[in-house]
């Protein structure tokens, strides 16, 4: 695996025009390094690239400054110790595959489109997203050295909108540890509640959801927040439908892993348990309970799943 560090670098906002083979013009504006913006006046003065296309115009609009490296060590630690996110291949998962945001603008474009590669990372200040499915959109997030969350965030950003999702972003920022350890820091700062019910609106604490009856203007749109769920898996105990009544389409996505075949989708996953389910079912009633088996000593890399239980939700 390639072993090379990161070189700190300056990083200006730049704007330049990029041609299409067929003549069509776009301005593109956004963050670029010093060694990328060289790299970029080199293919200008070379013209037209092998695919017909040309960039022209770069203009520099302003320095933001030196990339943060202080905790990509970590963050690739971090990242090498999650089953999926060390599958990486193509590319490699390595500490140039961070990317450093220097605007929150700029994390919520990238993580906006999705279909990224396996393992690709971005960060903005301390908090960091590398993504675990390959050309899919669920990333693993960490701040400092502290693991706490997945994320569907090109979802959250279409559904709830981007002033929402840059409020959730800072909510992660200014949470404590202990909040952030907790599954609570969804309660840092400011907290939106629903006008019907007066509850909270965003994901932050088991009470949210466990709460005596909760109006369902509160779950619209929102992604559902699976701990009551997967304890309750984890404790050997049954889903019943009830359990189940939150989820919509969106928190449903394909299954992955050796000893998955077959099975239609999963509402949640991570390194002990799956819980598998027919991918779109609304009603989610035949249930699949998955855990890994362990790693094979000459292949730590390897994740292959045993199908333990299968039932209907009644």
């Amino acid at each position: 695996m390639n072993q090379t560090t990161p070189v700190s670098e300056k990083v200006f906002e730049v704007s330049y025009t990029y041609t299409y083979k067929d003549g069509t013009p776009e301005t593109c504006r956004e963050e670029m390094k010093e060694s990328k913006i060289h790299n970029m006046e080199k293919t200008i003065a070379n013209g037209p690239t092998s695919w017909g296309a040309t960039y022209s115009n770069l203009v520099i609009l302003k320095e933001l400054g030196y990339t943060d490296l202080s905790n990509i060590e970590t963050w690739y630690k971090i990242g090498n110790e999650n089953p999926w996110i060390r599958q990486a291949y193509d590319p490699e998962f390595t500490r140039t595959t961070f990317s450093e945001c220097m605007t929150i603008g700029t994390l919520v474009k990238k993580l906006r489109g999705g279909n990224w590669c396996l393992g690709q990372a971005f960060y903005f200040k301390n908090l960091c997203f590398i993504n675990q499915i390959d050309g899919g959109d669920e990333w693993l997030v960490i701040r400092d050295g502290i693991s706490f969350d997945s994320w569907s965030c090109g979802y959250v950003i279409r559904e709830d909108g981007e002033e929402n999702f840059i409020n959730q972003i800072n909510r992660m920022l200014a949470a404590t540890d202990e909040q952030l350890r907790n599954g609570e820091y969804m309660d840092a700062g400011e907290v939106s509640r629903c006008e019907h019910c007066a509850k909270k609106m965003f994901p932050g604490c088991e009470e949210i959801f466990l709460e005596g009856t909760t109006c369902e203007n509160c779950y619209i749109s929102k992604k559902m927040y699976l701990d009551a769920i997967v304890n309750k898996v984890k404790a050997g105990k049954r889903l019943v439908k009830s359990d189940l009544s939150r989820l919509q389409y969106s928190d449903s996505f394909l299954g992955i892993g050796k000893g998955m075949e077959g099975n239609g989708g999963l509402i949640f996953w991570d390194n002990e348990v799956a819980i598998g389910y027919p991918y779109g079912a609304r009603d989610a009633v035949d249930i699949k309970i998955y855990k890994t088996k362990p790693y094979e000593a000459a292949n730590p890399s390897l994740v292959e799943w045993e199908l333990v239980d299968e039932y209907k939700a009644e």
